[in-house]
Protein backbone atom coordinates (compact mmCIF):
# COMPACT_ATOMS: atom_id res chain seq x y z
CA UNK A 1 0.00 0.00 0.00
CA UNK A 2 2.77 2.15 0.97
CA UNK A 3 4.74 1.71 -2.50
CA UNK A 4 1.23 2.61 -4.12
CA UNK A 5 0.09 5.52 -2.25
CA UNK A 6 3.87 7.24 -1.82
CA UNK A 7 3.89 7.31 1.24
CA UNK A 8 3.75 5.85 4.76
CA UNK A 9 0.22 4.60 6.14
CA UNK A 10 -0.14 6.27 8.97
CA UNK A 11 0.70 9.49 7.03
CA UNK A 12 -2.67 8.87 5.76
CA UNK A 13 -4.42 7.42 8.18
CA UNK A 14 -4.41 7.61 12.17
CA UNK A 15 -6.46 4.13 12.15
CA UNK A 16 -6.79 1.34 9.68
CA UNK A 17 -7.86 -2.44 10.77
CA UNK A 18 -5.10 -4.63 11.06
CA UNK A 19 -7.22 -7.41 8.99
CA UNK A 20 -9.73 -7.28 6.13
CA UNK A 21 -13.21 -6.36 6.94
CA UNK A 22 -14.55 -7.30 3.29
CA UNK A 23 -13.30 -9.23 0.20
CA UNK A 24 -13.84 -7.68 -2.87
CA UNK A 25 -13.86 -9.43 -6.14
CA UNK A 26 -10.44 -8.77 -6.95
CA UNK A 27 -8.82 -7.25 -3.66
CA UNK A 28 -9.86 -7.11 0.31
CA UNK A 29 -10.95 -3.67 1.76
CA UNK A 30 -9.85 -2.23 5.37
CA UNK A 31 -12.01 0.44 7.02
CA UNK A 32 -9.61 3.09 7.93
CA UNK A 33 -9.72 7.02 9.45
CA UNK A 34 -8.28 9.42 7.21
CA UNK A 35 -5.96 11.41 9.63
CA UNK A 36 -6.24 14.96 7.77
CA UNK A 37 -10.20 14.83 8.11
CA UNK A 38 -11.07 11.60 10.77
CA UNK A 39 -13.83 11.06 7.99
CA UNK A 40 -14.09 7.40 8.47
CA UNK A 41 -13.59 5.54 4.58
CA UNK A 42 -13.12 1.76 2.69
CA UNK A 43 -9.66 1.34 1.83
CA UNK A 44 -9.79 -1.76 -1.39
CA UNK A 45 -6.46 -2.91 -1.91
CA UNK A 46 -5.82 -5.17 -4.70
CA UNK A 47 -4.69 -8.60 -3.97
CA UNK A 48 -1.07 -9.55 -5.15
CA UNK A 49 -0.14 -10.91 -8.21
CA UNK A 50 -3.84 -10.66 -9.56
CA UNK A 51 -2.59 -8.58 -13.06
CA UNK A 52 0.02 -11.08 -13.59
CA UNK A 53 -2.22 -14.08 -13.10
CA UNK A 54 -5.12 -12.96 -14.83
CA UNK A 55 -2.32 -11.70 -17.52
CA UNK A 56 -1.24 -15.14 -17.60
CA UNK A 57 -4.65 -17.09 -17.71
CA UNK A 58 -6.22 -14.40 -20.48
CA UNK A 59 -3.38 -15.09 -22.62
CA UNK A 60 -3.83 -19.09 -22.74
CA UNK A 61 -7.50 -18.51 -22.69
CA UNK A 62 -6.74 -16.46 -26.18
CA UNK A 63 -4.10 -18.83 -27.41
CA UNK A 64 -6.61 -22.09 -26.96
CA UNK A 65 -8.74 -19.57 -28.95
CA UNK A 66 -6.65 -19.15 -31.62
CA UNK A 67 -5.92 -22.73 -32.03
CA UNK A 68 -10.07 -23.25 -32.36
CA UNK A 69 -9.81 -21.07 -35.11
CA UNK A 70 -8.70 -23.97 -36.84
CA UNK A 71 -11.99 -26.26 -36.65
CA UNK A 72 -14.42 -24.11 -38.92
CA UNK A 73 -17.21 -26.23 -37.27
CA UNK A 74 -16.37 -24.72 -33.89
CA UNK A 75 -15.04 -20.95 -34.93
CA UNK A 76 -17.71 -20.64 -37.48
CA UNK A 77 -20.33 -20.58 -34.61
CA UNK A 78 -18.46 -18.46 -31.87
CA UNK A 79 -15.06 -16.24 -32.12
CA UNK A 80 -13.82 -16.74 -29.08
CA UNK A 81 -11.37 -14.63 -29.25
CA UNK A 82 -12.71 -11.87 -29.91
CA UNK A 83 -15.19 -12.76 -26.93
CA UNK A 84 -11.97 -12.62 -25.03
CA UNK A 85 -10.36 -9.45 -26.33
CA UNK A 86 -13.41 -7.63 -25.69
CA UNK A 87 -13.64 -9.19 -22.12
CA UNK A 88 -9.82 -8.62 -21.80
CA UNK A 89 -9.91 -5.08 -22.19
CA UNK A 90 -13.29 -4.28 -19.71
CA UNK A 91 -11.54 -6.83 -17.50
CA UNK A 92 -8.08 -4.78 -17.84
CA UNK A 93 -10.44 -1.43 -16.74
CA UNK A 94 -11.64 -2.88 -14.05
CA UNK A 95 -8.03 -3.22 -12.45
CA UNK A 96 -7.99 0.53 -12.62
CA UNK A 97 -9.12 1.80 -9.28
CA UNK A 98 -7.80 5.33 -10.72
CA UNK A 99 -10.20 4.79 -13.20
CA UNK A 100 -12.86 3.10 -10.54
CA UNK A 101 -12.72 6.81 -8.47
CA UNK A 102 -13.49 8.56 -11.58
CA UNK A 103 -16.34 6.75 -12.73
CA UNK A 104 -17.55 6.79 -8.67
CA UNK A 105 -17.33 10.40 -8.73
CA UNK A 106 -19.16 10.69 -11.76
CA UNK A 107 -21.65 8.18 -10.93
CA UNK A 108 -22.36 10.62 -7.39
CA UNK A 109 -22.92 13.26 -9.54
CA UNK A 110 -25.55 11.06 -11.71
CA UNK A 111 -26.96 10.00 -9.09
CA UNK A 112 -28.32 13.05 -7.40
CA UNK A 113 -31.46 13.39 -9.14
CA UNK A 114 -32.57 9.90 -6.93
CA UNK A 115 -32.67 11.17 -3.21
CA UNK A 116 -32.70 7.32 -1.62
CA UNK A 117 -29.31 6.46 -3.69
CA UNK A 118 -25.79 6.75 -1.87
CA UNK A 119 -23.00 6.82 -3.54
CA UNK A 120 -19.75 7.36 -1.53
CA UNK A 121 -17.74 9.66 -2.06
CA UNK A 122 -14.25 8.90 -3.88
CA UNK A 123 -10.86 10.12 -2.40
CA UNK A 124 -8.62 10.16 -5.54
CA UNK A 125 -5.77 12.03 -3.93
CA UNK A 126 -5.48 9.00 -1.94
CA UNK A 127 -6.29 6.58 -4.72
CA UNK A 128 -4.01 4.78 -7.10
CA UNK A 129 -3.40 2.07 -10.06
CA UNK A 130 -4.04 -0.42 -7.06
CA UNK A 131 -5.52 1.14 -4.13
CA UNK A 132 -8.85 2.76 -3.99
CA UNK A 133 -9.93 5.41 -0.85
CA UNK A 134 -13.97 5.86 -0.50
CA UNK A 135 -16.04 7.05 2.26
CA UNK A 136 -17.33 4.27 4.36
CA UNK A 137 -20.89 3.71 4.05
CA UNK A 138 -23.00 1.63 6.66
CA UNK A 139 -25.34 -1.04 5.33
CA UNK A 140 -27.10 -4.14 5.16
CA UNK A 141 -27.12 -6.77 2.40
CA UNK A 142 -30.22 -7.25 0.35
CA UNK A 143 -30.41 -10.60 1.92
CA UNK A 144 -30.92 -9.08 5.51
CA UNK A 145 -33.73 -6.62 5.00
CA UNK A 146 -37.02 -6.73 5.92
CA UNK A 147 -39.41 -8.34 3.02
CA UNK A 148 -41.93 -5.66 3.31
CA UNK A 149 -38.49 -3.08 2.16
CA UNK A 150 -37.48 -5.94 -0.63
CA UNK A 151 -39.66 -4.60 -2.90
CA UNK A 152 -38.88 -1.50 -2.95
CA UNK A 153 -35.44 -2.10 -2.62
CA UNK A 154 -35.46 -3.97 -5.59
CA UNK A 155 -37.78 -1.33 -7.42
CA UNK A 156 -34.90 1.53 -6.74
CA UNK A 157 -32.19 -0.87 -8.12
CA UNK A 158 -34.22 -1.03 -11.59
CA UNK A 159 -34.53 2.64 -11.58
CA UNK A 160 -31.05 3.34 -10.47
CA UNK A 161 -29.86 0.83 -13.15
CA UNK A 162 -32.35 1.82 -16.22
CA UNK A 163 -30.41 5.90 -15.39
CA UNK A 164 -26.67 4.63 -15.61
CA UNK A 165 -27.74 3.02 -18.90
CA UNK A 166 -29.59 6.11 -20.05
CA UNK A 167 -27.81 8.86 -18.89
CA UNK A 168 -23.88 7.41 -17.79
Amino acid sequence: MERELGKPVDEIFSYITPEPVAAASLGQVYQATLRSTGETVAVKVQRPQVLETVSLDLYLARQAGLFVRNFPALSDRLDAVALLDEFAYRFYQELDYNLESENGTKMKEQMKVLPDVVIPKNYPEFTSRRVHVAEWIEGEKLSQSNEDDVGALVNLGVITYLTQLLDF
